[in-house]
């Protein structure tokens, strides 16, 4: 994968390898350790992590760290399923639900759900009638509401 290094300004760039690095992927600290302000680090990191390309570079170097340390994905779920197992075996509850929470989480079972709201077809009726008003057809329906 391609990284977009360079495409982002210095300070940009040291909050992608404090993300991945040091940061331990905390956004407010790699914010703070790249040089943005401290007193509004969180929100600089989470706006950070928000843009397309830096993004695709933490992606990019999370990657690159996995295949320096030879980790796939795969390896990383095994071993945590077999993780979980240990702790069935000792019927320690809280050390399995643990394992299973972080293969949910690297499985992406915790992704928000996205629901988008679609107008009934009455809603769009209704909708379409009042685009379809002037001002003045809109500003009577106002006034005899109100009354």
């Amino acid at each position: 994968m391609k990284l977009q290094k360079d495409l982002l300004t210095e300070r940009q760039r040291l909050f992608c390898e404090h993300y991945v690095g040091a940061g331990k992927h905390n956004a407010a600290l790699s914010a703070r350790l790249a040089g943005y302000a401290p007193g509004c680090s969180h929100v600089t990191g989470c706006q950070l992590l928000q843009k397309p390309k830096i993004a695709v570079t933490v992606r990019g170097l999370e990657e690159v760290l996995s295949r320096d340390m030879g980790v796939s994905r795969e390896m990383f779920l095994r071993q945590l399923q077999e993780g979980a197992a240990m702790a069935k075996d000792q019927m320690d509850a809280s050390q399995m639900v643990a394992a299973w929470r972080q293969i949910g989480l690297a499985c992406g079972f915790y992704e928000p759900e996205v629901n988008i709201a679609r107008p009934s077809a009455a809603s769009q009726g209704a909708m379409a009638r009042y685009q379809a008003m002037g001002d003045a057809e809109l500003a009577g329906l106002v006034e005899a509401g109100s009354a």
